[in-house]
C-alpha cells in the first residue's frame, strides 16, 4: 500500500508560493479598507446632516449640529471626528443648553481620522431652520484619514437651503476637487 500526500519540499514550495502572492495583495488591500473607511466617514456625516435637516423641518424647530465629545454638549470646532449631536436648539444659540433635546448622537469616526466644517459665517456648528433652510452657513465638511492620503479625502458641500452633496473628482486623477476645482488637502 502506497501513501498518498504532499512531501515536505511540495509542501514549502506551496506556502513560499501563497505568501508571496499575500504579500502583493496586501497593499492594494488595505488601500481597499482604508478607502472604505472614507466612503464610510462621509455618509455618516451627510446621515448626519441629513437628520438635522429632516428634524427641523418635521419637527418644526431649529435644529442644531454640533461636534461632541460624550453625547450631550457641543465641543471645540475641529472635533467633528470625536462624535456630534443633533438637538432641538430652542434659543437658537448654537449650544447645547439644559432646555434643549438632544435628538441624535453621532458615533467618532476611525482612529486617527478628522473631519473639518467650514463655512460662510465661520460658524462651529451648523443651524437648520424649520423651513429646511441653513442660517446662511453653506458650507463644507472634510474628512482627512489617518495619514492625510489626498486619495482618501472626501468632501460634502452643504448649499444654503441644506442640502447635501459630495464633492466631484472632474479630472478623474483619483482626487476629489473643491468647489473652486482645486483637489482638496488637509489642514496641517
Amino acid at each position: 500500500m502506497q501513501c498518498r500526500g504532499l512531501s515536505v519540499v511540495e509542501l514549502l514550495v506551496a506556502l513560499a508560493i501563497a505568501a508571496m502572492l499575500a504579500a502583493a495583495a496586501l497593499p492594494a488591500m488595505s488601500f481597499y479598507v482604508a478607502a472604505q473607511d472614507s466612503t464610510s466617514a462621509i455618509n455618516q456625516l451627510t446621515g448626519a446632516v441629513q437628520f438635522s435637516r429632516a428634524a427641523a423641518i418635521t419637527g418644526r424647530h431649529t435644529v442644531t449640529l454640533c461636534p461632541s465629545t460624550n453625547g450631550v454638549d457641543c465641543a471645540k470646532r475641529d472635533d467633528w471626528h470625536r462624535g456630534a449631536i443633533a438637538f432641538a436648539d430652542v434659543n437658537k444659540n448654537g449650544v447645547a443648553d439644559p432646555e434643549d433635546t438632544v435628538l441624535a448622537a453621532f458615533p467618532p469616526l476611525p482612529n486617527g481620522s478628522r473631519a473639518f466644517w467650514r463655512s460662510f459665517r465661520n460658524k462651529s456648528y451648523l443651524s437648520f431652520a424649520p423651513s429646511g433652510l441653513t442660517s446662511w452657513q453653506n458650507g463644507h465638511f472634510r474628512y482627512c484619514p489617518r495619514d492625510s492620503d489626498p486619495r482618501l479625502i472626501r468632501e460634502i458641500v452643504v448649499n444654503p437651503q441644506g442640502r447635501v452633496r459630495r464633492a466631484p473628482d472632474r479630472n478623474r486623477d483619483g482626487i476629489v476637487e473643491d468647489t473652486s476645482g482645486q483637489p482638496v488637502s488637509c489642514p496641517e
